[in-house]
């Protein structure tokens, strides 16, 4: 450690005191790596317990999107028109109810504008027809 200009021989030690040791970095780089390691081992924990837990039947999986265009491929025109019309006026609903701060399961968001969305294509596709 080199001294400055208008520095003395007791800053220069307290520069010293102020600096980590060998022993201190050691134990600062010990912990850095065990808190990555618990990061990444809760993370994947947390993952896999979501697909176990309550959640793991509300998550859209792809065959359960395949289902229900197949379903929705099975009724007629008319049978989408008022599914759509219920569909919007449900988000309109949950729209209102979160303006007005109540309780809305915001996962309903999603899976209302996926289902409005496919029952249009569903309908686009008939009139291509």
């Amino acid at each position: 450690v080199r001294a400055k200009r208008g520095e003395g021989p007791r800053d220069l030690r307290a520069e010293l005191r102020r600096r980590p040791s060998l022993e201190q970095l050691c134990m600062a780089r010990l912990v850095l790596v065990l808190l990555a390691l618990f990061c990444a081992v809760s993370s994947a924990f947390q993952t896999s317990a979501f697909r176990r837990g309550p959640y793991a039947q509300a998550a859209l999986t792809m065959s359960a999107a395949d289902s229900l265009a197949t379903q929705l491929r099975a009724q007629s025109d008319d049978e989408l028109t008022v599914q759509v019309d219920e569909a919007r006026a449900a988000l309109y609903d949950m729209r209102h109810k979160r303006a007005t701060r109540q309780s809305v399961k915001t996962s309903d968001y999603d899976s209302t504008k996926y289902k409005i969305s496919l029952i249009n294509t569903i309908l686009a596709e008939r009139q291509r027809a």
